[in-house]
């Protein structure tokens, strides 16, 4: 691989020494691919779902795909992009895994992805990253694909996790599952959504390099707040002028109509914690919000 032309944006022997698991293989399939394509060492895709006719249109993938597991049609391109990374492909459900398995799997790795339609497979993976203190992401669509959302979280970095972003959610969820529709998802959307997670992706594994010579670290450290940590971690991108959600709509509201498409706007992320609320989050009962606070307290 010639990674001549990219050099001065990433540093190889980092991501040629980095581990990436993504859970779900949908529309994260040219995410997958371009991992690989940047030099990530070692890639875990974990997917129980087989190609269909319609993940042709939506997803890239190939007629001679269809049948495959998704897994399996993402690895054999994989490794005719980049035969040197160490790729996995995992076809049963992490949401019924025994614990060495989950072990195995998410203990050594240096970021997770979660990008799957189910509320489920979401929220068990705010567990995992919790439980291994990993950086993680999570991305997906609203209804009608009018507008993406992309939350993450980096322990010593970020004070809240995504159960405290979406809390609402895991309150609606327990009064009724409420179904993740991809019907209007394009392949246009896909690939949309998986440049933004490409980007933050490099960031975050960039994040503890001690210079700033690479374009991946200043854009991480870009991000952050003059205290060294970065609380502004949930951001909704709008391919559509009418975001089909009032708090979209009402975010962006400062911006014209016409402006409103393709800008991603930032949310700031509190952590769910007493006195202000009720209780503590049940998930990461405020972890991540005393490291930020080491890390401020670093700072000064």
């Amino acid at each position: 691989m010639n990674y001549e032309r990219i050099k001065d944006s990433v540093d190889i022997e980092l991501l040629q020494n980095s581990h990436v698991v993504v859970v779900g293989a949908g529309g994260a399939k040219q995410l997958i691919l371009n991992l690989a394509r940047t030099g990530i060492g070692r890639l875990t895709v974990l997917d129980f779902d087989t190609v269909e006719d319609t993940n042709l249109v939506r997803q890239g993938y190939n007629q001679s795909d269809i049948g495959l597991h998704k897994v399996d049609a993402i690895g054999s391109k994989v490794q005719a992009i980049n035969p040197f990374v160490d790729y996995e492909g995992i076809t049963h459900n992490f949401l019924s895994m025994e614990t060495d398995e989950l072990d195995r799997i998410f203990q050594r790795a240096d970021l997770l992805l979660f990008l799957t339609d189910s509320f489920d497979a979401q929220r068990f993976g705010n567990i995992l990253a919790l439980r291994y203190m990993k950086p993680a992401i999570w991305g997906g669509w609203y209804a009608k694909s009018r507008t993406a959302e992309i939350f993450f979280q980096v322990p010593d970095y970020t004070p809240g996790c995504f159960r405290c972003a979406v809390s609402s959610r895991y309150i609606a969820n327990e009064k009724k599952v409420i179904p993740i529709s991809s019907q209007c998802n394009t392949i246009f959307h896909s690939e949309l959504l998986d440049s933004y997670l490409g980007f933050l992706a490099l960031g975050i594994l960039h994040r503890n390099r001690p210079d700033d010579v690479k374009e991946c670290s200043t854009f991480f450290k870009g991000l952050l707040n003059e205290d060294g940590t970065l609380d502004w971690n949930f951001l909704h991108l709008k391919v559509h002028p009418h975001g089909g959600h009032q708090l979209f709509d009402t975010s962006y509201d400062s911006l014209g109509k016409r402006a409103q498409n393709f800008v991603p706007c930032w949310q700031k992320v509190e952590p769910e914690l007493r006195p202000k609320y009720n209780y503590d989050c049940p998930d990461c009962k405020g972890i991540l919000h005393e490291l930020t606070l080491k890390t401020k307290s670093n700072e000064k």
